[in-house]
């Protein structure tokens, strides 16, 4: 039988259909190089490779260059909905360069970074964006860095660690929180806050408290730190806060999930949202203005985090500055129906 495939076709014949060099096509289809060719011939030769069905070797291009044309991404959850933005953000913006993300799980409280760190390192990587670590994650990411690895902090930040860093200024939404409380009249404030060895969890509770102490009101609730940010610790947390601090009317979770837990541990009590309790979430995670009362929560701008990163964690792979820098976005405040006027008792 004679076989009536046609052989697959090559640069050369893409140079050809596109009116080129063969070593412009080279240039065109290759991300780290196609800025040095002209918008049009860039386009013309697209088409033709297109048209031809050419698959460039890119095996033996990554090998050539030394790279991998991957970048490992470290995230603490699958199911928070806030990091399936962030690596959605990230993929978009590597994927305009050919490249790809390897996604890890490492799971918080479960001292995963260390091996998810050296399993990025055995696939070499090209650069790494983690945005899963905690207090006592400096040395690993740092022996990574220390051997040549371009490293972007993303969301979470480490300060003791010097690299660079793209994130939500969590110290800004913190104090967005405590002035719409304040606002609406609340006097008897409290936080369910996350654990400490997180970084935006300190930041937001600082922002928090500034502007109440400011206002000359007292935050309870400091010492009850949430073991994970879930809405079983929320839960339990806002359980034990009612049961120490009567007459808290204004409540600042510090994230989405741990309102959640809130909110549950209100109605178990029979204590009404808002008319008894208000509450303030953080994320906008999505069905929050689907709950029962639509939360009011802050926004974190998540897809823009996740470009960014990736956007400059491509820019230091192509030998730009890794200097520590800090790319901080602005948050906003999403007032729904979780927070109303405080009670007139407490007026």
């Amino acid at each position: 039988m004679t076989s009536t495939a046609r052989p697959a076709a090559t640069a050369k014949d893409v140079a050809r259909e596109a009116g080129v060099h063969q070593s412009t096509v080279s240039r065109a289809l290759d991300p780290a190089q196609a800025d040095r060719v002209r918008p049009e011939t860039r386009l013309r030769v697209e088409q033709a490779a297109r048209k031809l069905n050419y698959n460039p070797n890119l095996t033996a291009r990554d090998l050539r260059s030394q790279r991998t044309m991957t970048v490992g991404v470290l995230i603490p959850s699958f199911g928070n909905p806030v990091y399936g933005s962030l690596v959605r953000g990230i993929s978009a913006e590597l994927e305009q360069r050919r490249y790809h993300a390897l996604v890890i799980e490492t799971p918080d409280g479960r001292d995963r970074i260390p091996s998810a760190l050296a399993i990025l390192q055995g696939r070499r990587v090209d650069g790494m964006i983690i945005a899963s670590a905690r207090t006592g994650d400096e040395d690993a990411v740092r022996r990574v860095m220390d051997a040549g690895v371009p490293v972007v902090l993303a969301l979470r930040w480490l300060d003791a660690l010097d690299t660079i860093r793209v994130i939500n200024d969590d110290e800004l939404g913190g104090a967005l929180a405590a002035r719409h409380l304040i606002e609406l009249g609340h006097r008897r404030l409290a936080e369910v806050g996350g654990p400490e060895s997180i970084s935006n969890f300190t930041a937001r509770s600082r922002g928090f408290r500034k502007v109440a102490e400011r206002a000359g009101i007292e935050v309870v609730g400091g010492t009850f730190q949430a073991q994970a940010p879930t809405i079983a610790e929320g839960r339990r947390t806002t359980a034990r806060l009612l049961d120490l601090h009567a007459g808290v009317t204004g409540v600042f979770a510090h994230n989405d999930l741990l309102a959640v837990g809130a909110l549950e541990s209100l109605a178990a009590r029979r204590l009404r949202c808002p008319d008894d309790v208000s509450i303030v979430g953080y994320n906008d995670s999505p069905l929050t203005a689907h709950l029962a009362p639509p939360l009011t929560t802050v926004r974190m701008p998540i897809d823009p985090m996740g470009h960014l990163a990736a956007r400059r964690l491509l820019e230091v792979i192509d030998g730009a500055s890794a200097d520590p820098v800090t790319l901080s976005l602005p948050p906003r405040l999403l007032v729904r129906q979780s927070t109303a006027r405080a009670p007139r008792r407490w007026h």
